[in-house]
């Protein structure tokens, strides 16, 4: 059953306001990651995120399905811990599971933070992990049957992903002219006249 919860939590606040120096370095740290990572209470309520979590919403146009998906699994985790030990959440027991949202396919590990660290209420953190196969297959489908370049792909991938040529520059260390040259080669390749035909083409190809 989905726990009930909010989505609320601003940009590296502490799930507690009397929060150590133990959890600020924490919250430091998993803003660095390129995962998501959440914390979560014992009643399903996402209680902190990092930036790279609201990165995965912004990724998937049913993001809020991700953050149901965690909130639920969050749920089955304080389940499973309480009906293994007959009272309240007290192991170090990690679950993974995976998750598809709009097509993606996502990680996520639960696991619970050692008692007091936090405060005297329990928190699970969950990371979530974006596979990186979707898009490497993409690649390599585009580079057999169009016959692109290593680089070509990788620019049509970035295209894909709805990223501007600007950020598809910013992301591959390169400039924007050469964005541009690599996209005109694509297109003349996959004999498409811009974005929209070049990802209606790889849709119909089933990948």
């Amino acid at each position: 059953m989905l726990a009930q919860g909010t989505y609320s939590a601003g940009h590296g606040e502490a799930p507690l306001l009397a929060a150590t120096d133990r959890l600020y370095n924490l919250a430091t740290a998993l803003d660095e990651i390129t995962e998501g990572a959440v914390f979560l209470n014992s009643e399903g309520q996402l209680v902190w995120h990092n930036r790279a979590f609201d990165k995965l919403l912004v990724d998937n146009r049913e993001g809020h399905l991700l953050v149901a998906a965690v909130i639920e699994f969050a749920s089955d985790f304080y389940q499973e811990l309480y009906e293994s030990t007959g009272q309240a959440a007290s192991s170090d027991q990690t679950l993974v599971r995976d998750v598809t949202v709009g097509r993606i396919e996502h990680e996520i590990h639960c696991t619970l933070m050692p008692r007091g660290m936090l405060g005297s209420e329990s928190y699970a953190l969950c990371v979530v992990k974006r596979s990186a196969s979707r898009w490497s297959s993409y690649e390599e489908h585009l580079r057999q049957t169009w016959g692109l370049t290593e680089r070509e792909a990788q620019v049509a991938v970035e295209c894909l992903r709805g990223n501007k040529n600007q950020e598809i520059a910013g992301h591959l260390k390169i400039s924007v002219e050469t964005v541009n040259k690599h996209l005109d080669k694509v297109y003349q390749k996959a004999n498409v006249r811009g974005r929209a035909e070049l990802a209606s083409r790889l849709l119909d190809s089933g990948l």
